[in-house]
């Protein structure tokens, strides 16, 4: 039996329900159609619609994704902090932060369930700031409105404390610098420095004071040394040692180790995440080519 591909992207040919012309054109059965679209993987002029009785037009362009990413909810040991007003996670790589065409659950719908699964009797969790699909680490979140407003305020006043792990090749030619060149037009800046080098690679700390969209990512490609599988900013997916041995590197290698901040009650607080395992693979894998 033939299995449906994992993405559909078609474009409307006549005015007609969502549902029907996915089942007419895409080739996929209502009920695979129907978990897509309420999965949140049905985007229409790219935009997530959600409903399948919406009309379309001619000349609409649809993506629908038909398979959810392999990730497994959040567990316990996720947890970094938990009160009454915020919660923060230790985000694993292929999580979003908001849904999008790849489809899967999105953080916020995890940590609700892991709040639930916990025994919160509230278990709302609203976005406070994003990290890439790709990258690990500390992601903060607000538990009410008024928590969500006072957290944001921090970060558009550039009050966040935050350090990342960067695996990059090759390596700088310093051992620390400040990149402060603009993201889409916007000021942006970066304080990064060496912590360990390898024979064609090193692990950076990078300090963003803003939080443009993939300005570490960018910041470091201008640097001359993009990460470690990001192959949109041309980081190398594979290296390969004289031995021969080799080592694949599936996602971008950016973890965000620690984010420090004014809780909403008034506080200071700092929270950090440990290096996942394909990280720390990643960096024995380059310490043993020394």
């Amino acid at each position: 039996m033939k299995r449906p591909p994992a993405r559909l992207r078609l474009v409307a040919d006549r005015d007609e329900p969502l549902l029907g012309f996915l089942v007419r054109r895409g080739g996929v059965g209502e009920e695979l159609a129907r978990a897509a679209i309420a999965r949140g993987g049905a985007f229409v002029r790219g935009r997530r619609v959600p409903d399948p009785t919406i009309p379309l037009h001619v000349g609409d362009r649809v993506e629908l994704a038909l398979q959810a990413q392999d990730v497994s909810p959040l567990g316990r040991d996720r947890v970094l902090h938990l009160d009454e007003q915020v919660l923060a996670v230790d985000k694993p790589a292929g999580v979003a932060a908001q849904q999008d065409l790849a489809g899967g659950p999105a953080l916020p719908d995890l940590c609700s369930a892991l709040l639930r699964e916990l025994g919160e009797g509230q278990s709302q969790a609203l976005l406070v700031h994003r990290l890439d699909r790709g990258t690990t680490g500390v992601t903060v979140l607000a538990r009410t409105r008024r928590a969500q407003a006072a957290l944001l305020l921090e970060f558009r006043a550039h009050r966040v404390r935050k350090e990342y792990r960067a695996l990059v090749s090759p390596p700088p030619s310093g051992d620390e610098g400040v990149n402060d060149s603009s993201v889409g037009s916007r000021p942006a800046l970066t304080r990064w420095r060496v912590v360990e080098r390898y024979a064609s690679a090193a692990l950076i700390a990078a300090l963003p004071e803003t939080g443009r969209t993939h300005q570490i990512r960018l910041h470091l490609r201008d640097l001359g040394c993009p990460l470690l599988g990001d192959k949109a900013n041309g980081g190398e997916v594979i290296l390969t040692r004289p031995s021969g041995a080799r080592h694949d590197f599936s996602r971008p290698m950016l973890h965000a180790l620690s984010l420090g901040l004014r809780h909403p009650a008034g506080f200071e607080m700092n929270v950090e995440a440990p290096l996942p395992p394909d990280f720390e693979a990643a960096r024995a894998f380059l310490g043993a080519a020394r």
